[in-house]
C-alpha cells in the first residue's frame, strides 16, 4: 500500500483524468442512501447510533488538512480479495473506486478486515515505507468507521445482503459505541455487543 501511494504521488494524470473524490460530501451522500434502507437491518436505537457516529466523523474530517504527505490519489478498495500475488509480491486488481482522498483512509479500508495484531503489523510495514504523521490513530479510527459505514450503506439496498449486514451489527455497532465513547480500538479485540 505504501509503495502504491508512493507510485500515486508521482502519477501526472492527463487533462481528461477525472475520479471520484472520497471525504465528506461523499459520505453524506452515502448516509443519504442509508436512510431509505436502514430499517432492513438496524433497529431505530441502531440507526440513531450510525447518526450519532456519521457526525463524528464528519465533524472530524472537517478539522482535517489535505497535504501531499496525507492526500492524493488512492485505490478505496483494497481489501484482500483485491490483491493478487507473483513470487509473493502483492498486486492491487480492481481499481473501479480509484479517486481522490486520505492516504490513512486507503489504510482503513484494509484494516477494517484484520485482527488487531495483523493491523499493526501493516501499519509497520506501511512505515518501513512511508511515515505516518504522528497522531494518525485518532485520523485511521475515524476512518475506519467511516468505510465500515461506507460498506454497509453499499450493501443496504441489496436485499441478497440484509442477512449479512444483520449478522454484522454486533461488531460493527460494537465498534461505533467505542469510537463515539473515543476509546482506542484500532489495535483491541472489540467483543461483539446484544444488537436489537
Amino acid at each position: 500500500m505504501s509503495r502504491l501511494h508512493e507510485a500515486a504521488k508521482d502519477f501526472n494524470p492527463p487533462s481528461d483524468f477525472v475520479r471520484p473524490t472520497w471525504g465528506v460530501e461523499s459520505f453524506k451522500r452515502e448516509m443519504a442512501k442509508l436512510e431509505r434502507y436502514y430499517e432492513r437491518f438496524l433497529s431505530e436505537e441502531g440507526w440513531k447510533l450510525y447518526q450519532d457516529a456519521a457526525e463524528k466523523v464528519v465533524s472530524q474530517l472537517t478539522t482535517m488538512h489535505p497535504s501531499e504527505h496525507n492526500y492524493g490519489l488512492i485505490h478505496a478498495d483494497l481489501h484482500t480479495g483485491n490483491m493478487v500475488f507473483e513470487d509473493n509480491q502483492p498486486y492491487p486488481i480492481d481499481f473501479g473506486r480509484c479517486g481522490y482522498g486520505y492516504y490513512l483512509y486507503d489504510m482503513a479500508g484494509t484494516i477494517l478486515e484484520l485482527w488487531p495484531k495483523h493491523r499493526w503489523m501493516l501499519i509497520q510495514g506501511y512505515e518501513s515505507i512511508r511515515k505516518l504523521e504522528t497522531d494518525y490513530i485518532r485520523d485511521l479510527e475515524c476512518f475506519f468507521v467511516m468505510f465500515m459505514i461506507e460498506n454497509c450503506c453499499h450493501h443496504a439496498s441489496d436485499p441478497r445482503e440484509t442477512t449479512s449486514l444483520i449478522e454484522e451489527q454486533k461488531y460493527a455497532q460494537a465498534y461505533i459505541r467505542e469510537y463515539l465513547n473515543g476509546n482506542p480500538f484500532l489495535f483491541e479485540v472489540i467483543e461483539p455487543v446484544n444488537v436489537d
